[in-house]
């Protein structure tokens, strides 16, 4: 349905809804953080860039960040990013996208510049125009020393519409982006190393909470796979061993941590499903490092697959 034909109650916000004034034609763009969903017309819904992200937002698996080959440790990597626009005006905006790679992080973080992975302008219509990026490849093969699983971080900025600074954080700008995921097998899962983190001056208290992911943000994690969503208990067991403490639960699992400025500490999970996960299923949970009012700062996807036939 054309926009002008749409019920006035139910188009997409404008820039005035959003801090900006109504006619302002300075660039608003964001990196797509979900597919829309459908609605009472038959078409869809608009990602206008409002952050924090809504509920029923699955952030860490961005869909907007899409990897064009498989991550094989030792291998280059290609990538391509959906960049959206919700300026006012009638010019295009000339986006500049950067993507980097990272260890799997459940926390925000500053992207290594080591771990650059390409650098794409592209055009992007206002009013809620999208456009995807070409394709960019890392320059260098992702070492193999990186592990089984790796974090996808997208940067999008024009120089009339920054970010607040260089600290990643895709749940509350814009203007960044990621996806996080580690797939495992259910039947020999493979212990899941991530980083918790602490960006800021102080030393701060955090929960660390995994936990099985609601069903509605089942389809992220299946996306581009012939695999079918399914809920299965788990086993859980997280381990921290700078604090030398373990933490257990059965389909949930909390676990507080206290971290001094700028630490970065490796934490290891291991999940064990109850019973056989059936052939061609996934099981998906969620890794979510949040502050101490539980609001989540950052997060991981965890795809405990069954064995394939």
């Amino acid at each position: 349905m054309p926009e002008h034909e749409r019920p006035e109650d139910e188009r997409p916000p404008g820039n005035d809804e959003h801090g900006e004034q109504p006619g302002n034609d300075r660039p608003f763009l964001f990196v797509h953080s979900y597919p829309p969903p459908v609605i009472g017309g038959g078409y869809p819904a608009l990602d206008t860039g409002a952050r924090p992200v809504p509920p029923g937002v699955c952030w860490y698996l961005c869909t907007g960040v899409e990897a064009l080959t498989p991550y094989v440790p030792g291998e280059r990597l290609s990538v391509r990013v959906t960049v959206g626009n919700w300026q006012g005006g009638n010019a295009e905006t000339l986006a500049n996208v950067a993507v980097w790679w990272s260890h799997p992080t459940s926390g925000p973080l500053v992207p290594d510049k080591d771990k650059f992975i390409g650098f794409a302008t592209v055009a992007v219509a206002p009013h809620g125009g999208r456009a995807t990026t070409l394709t960019m490849t890392s320059a260098d093969p992702i070492p193999v020393a990186a592990g089984p699983h790796i974090c996808l971080l997208a940067k999008v900025w024009h120089v009339l519409d920054l970010p607040t600074g260089n600290l990643a954080q895709p749940i509350t700008d814009r203007h960044w982006a990621q996806h996080n995921l580690a797939a495992v097998q259910a039947s020999s899962p493979v212990p899941i190393s991530f980083l918790i983190t602490n960006p800021t001056e102080e030393r701060a208290a955090y929960l660390v909470l995994v936990r099985a992911a609601d069903s509605e943000l089942w389809a992220h994690f299946t996306a581009g796979a012939n695999w079918r969503p399914t809920r299965a208990a788990a086993d859980l067991r997280l381990t921290d061993p700078v604090a030398g403490e373990s933490a257990y639960g059965t389909g949930t699992l909390d676990y507080a941590v206290e971290l001094d400025p700028g630490e970065q500490r490796e934490l290891r999970l291991d999940v064990h499903a109850d019973g056989q996960l059936e052939p061609g299923t996934v099981a998906p949970y969620e890794i979510l490092q949040c502050d101490i009012d539980r609001r989540p700062l950052g997060g991981i996807g965890i795809a405990l697959r069954g064995d394939a036939r």
